[in-house]
């Protein structure tokens, strides 16, 4: 923090897609290398600087597992600080379009029920963000 009172975090904003099929939901395994290597999380990624958050989810879902979506209502957002930056996360609710999840960009693509979901090895914003949910529910 400097005198003033500002940080001088990075901060990095990411989208994430809930993707509802019936009772399951649609979720990622990470790449076995890089951060957070091998973590199931919700697809998405990186808002590019002056990239609309909706765009960008979009875009992350074609590029990764070849599917066009609806993004419909944001569900929660949800900070984390980390080391090196703070990662500021946005859960969009999205439908399917066109096209069906293929795993073009990480390791496995799985439609999970929710008692499936709760024991997988997730993110810590991902976690945070499917407790926050379920407690919802």
């Amino acid at each position: 923090m400097n005198i003033q009172g500002e940080f001088r975090t990075k901060q990095i904003l990411v989208t994430a897609a809930v993707i509802i099929n019936g009772n399951r939901i649609l979720m990622t395994k990470r790449l076995p290398f890089g951060s957070e290597a091998g973590k199931w999380e919700f697809p998405g990624g990186k808002v590019e600087p002056g990239e609309d958050p909706r765009h960008c989810l979009k875009r992350e879902l074609r590029e990764e597992l070849g599917i066009n979506v609806e993004v419909g209502k944001a569900l929660d957002i949800v900070s984390e600080v980390g080391n090196e930056a703070q990662l500021i996360l946005i859960y969009f609710l999205c439908q399917i379009i066109s096209g069906e999840p293929a795993p073009l960009q990480c390791q496995e693509v799985k439609w999970l029920h929710s008692q499936e979901i709760n024991f997988l090895e997730k993110p810590a914003a991902d976690e945070r963000f499917w407790k926050t949910l379920m407690l919802s529910v």
